[in-house]
């Protein structure tokens, strides 16, 4: 049977309504009293119904988490950044992954209402609109991550994509190449019109011709990327650098420009994105730009979690963070 507040202040001597004061740590109450009763309650092996406080709070402690995919290295730092600052906070965590699906993307964002999740951090899939439709009747804070709606009247934290692409392809043209090809999702997501804008203003502002940058669209999977590499490496007029959208995606490129019986980086020269630590331990070691994932996650954090505890939307607030590229053997 379940130890009650109740059994504490019959060992103790005192009310429920001054144990009650010692567990919520409240100023009013002394200190040795306070002692006694946690002491008691660490004996008696007392765990807080935070069901029952619920009801009355009209909080859970709770918030939900929507990400693609949780199995992705990148995903699964900013998911230990978010997990770090809410056991900080005494806030526990559903985990949803979307799988990149709008419709199970809204599946998602509705269940967290049902859960009564106080707040909620998304990183959006941005296939449509409906999602803003849904977040629109949130009655919870929402703070995103790593993507954000063009409105300007939500909270987020994300990577600056722009500068992040940059830096990558400036890179790859000081290094002499002069057909850079950029494999990355379709640009409906916000991340991947950013990361686009990123390579043009690398090649616009080096006064080389657009014609130096070709993009190609690729799922975001393993094998795919390496399908469609294979293509690209084995065509007449292929390039001599490869920007890819992230690190997994270039271990399938990697693969690909092998199998082809070509070198890297002296026949074709590769950059990645994300810096997951498995990229600095292929062979060669991957050149590739670095996200403060774990960064994202303990901030995106923050804010939500200040909003919940302050009872206020405040200010917003919309963070920006600079990735850094980190060259290694691929270039």
């Amino acid at each position: 049977m379940a130890i009650s507040m109740k059994d504490i202040a019959k060992e103790a001597g005192v009310s429920v309504i001054t144990v009650s004061r010692a567990l919520n740590n409240k100023p009013d109450i002394s200190i040795d009293t306070k002692n006694q009763i946690l002491t008691i309650a660490n004996s008696l092996h007392y765990t807080p119904n935070h069901l029952a406080k619920s009801l009355v709070t009209r909080k859970t402690k709770t918030i939900g988490i929507l990400i693609p995919d949780n199995v992705d290295p990148f995903y699964a730092a900013v998911v230990q950044g978010i997990g770090d600052e809410c056991r900080e906070r005494e806030y526990g965590i559903f985990l949803w992954n979307t799988h990149d699906n709008p419709d199970t993307e809204l599946e998602y964002l509705r269940r967290a209402r049902e859960k009564r999740a106080d707040g909620i951090l998304i990183y959006p899939v941005q296939a449509d609109d409906r999602y803003l439709e849904e977040i629109s009747h949130s009655p919870v804070p929402i703070v995103f991550l790593n993507r954000h709606p063009e409105s300007s009247e939500y909270d987020y934290i994300i990577n600056d994509n722009i500068y992040g692409a940059f830096s990558a392809v400036n890179h790859l043209i000081h290094r002499g190449h002069r057909k850079i090809t950029y494999i990355c999702p379709k640009a409906t997501a916000s991340s991947v019109k950013e990361r686009i804008s990123g390579c043009k203003k690398a090649i616009r502002e080096n006064g080389l011709p657009s014609t130096a940058l070709n993009v190609v669209t690729c799922e975001e999977k393993i094998g795919t990327c390496y399908k469609v590499v294979k293509e690209i490496v084995c065509s007449e007029n292929r390039p001599t650098a490869l920007f890819i959208w992230d690190d997994r995606l270039a271990i399938g490129a990697m693969n690909a420009i092998f199998e082809a019986g070509l070198k890297i980086p002296s026949d074709i020269a590769i950059v990645g994105y994300d810096d997951i630590e498995i990229s600095a331990y292929l062979y060669p070691s991957l050149t590739t730009v670095k996200q403060p994932t774990h960064q994202i996650g303990e901030t995106a954090a923050k804010i939500l979690l200040d909003k919940l505890e302050s009872e206020t939307n405040g200010d917003l607030k919309q963070i920006i963070l600079k990735p850094e590229l980190i060259v290694r053997n691929t270039t």
